[in-house]
C-alpha cells in the first residue's frame, strides 16, 4: 500500500511538470510570433547609426565630409514605434542633433564634431528609448 502512495505521489508529480512545461513552450512560441515589425522611425535610426558609422570612418581617415552624400535624416517626421516620445523634448533634442550634424559636416574631419554629434544622439536616447545607447557609445573616437 505504500508503494501505491509513494508511485501515485510521484505519477501526479510528472504529470504535473509535462504540463507545465508544454504551457511555457506554448508562450514561447506565441511571445515570438507576436514581435512586431519595426516602425518607420526604428528603421531610420537603424540607418542613421550606419552613417555615422561610415562617418566615423571617413573622419578617421582624414576624408572631407560630402554633404551631398552624408544627409540630414529627418528622422523626426517618421512614425514612432511609441507615438509618447513625440513631445517638445523628442523636437529640441532633434534641433541639437541637427545643429551637431552641420557642425560636423562644416568642419570636415573633426574627432571633436564627431563626438558631438554622438554625445546628442546618446543626450536623447537617455530621455527616449536608452537601449542602443551602449551601441552608440562604441562609435566613439578615442582621442
Amino acid at each position: 500500500m505504500k508503494q501505491l502512495t509513494v508511485l501515485a505521489i510521484f505519477l501526479l508529480f510528472a504529470v504535473i511538470f509535462v504540463a507545465c512545461s508544454q504551457e511555457t513552450e506554448k508562450k514561447q512560441a506565441v511571445a515570438k510570433s507576436e514581435v512586431l515589425p519595426a516602425k518607420p522611425m526604428a528603421l531610420m535610426m537603424r540607418a542613421i547609426y550606419e552613417q555615422s558609422a561610415e562617418m566615423r570612418d571617413w573622419v578617421e581617415d582624414g576624408k572631407p565630409l560630402d554633404s551631398s552624400y552624408f544627409r540630414f535624416m529627418e528622422f523626426h517626421t517618421l512614425e514612432p514605434t511609441d507615438s509618447t516620445v513625440l513631445v517638445a523634448v523628442f523636437y529640441e533634442h532633434n534641433q541639437d542633433f541637427k545643429a551637431a550634424f552641420e557642425a560636423l559636416i562644416a568642419a570636415g574631419p573633426n574627432k571633436e564634431k564627431y563626438n558631438a554629434l554622438l554625445t546628442q544622439c546618446v543626450s536623447c536616447h537617455e530621455d527616449f528609448c536608452p537601449g542602443p545607447i551602449k551601441r552608440i557609445n562604441k562609435l566613439r573616437i578615442n582621442s
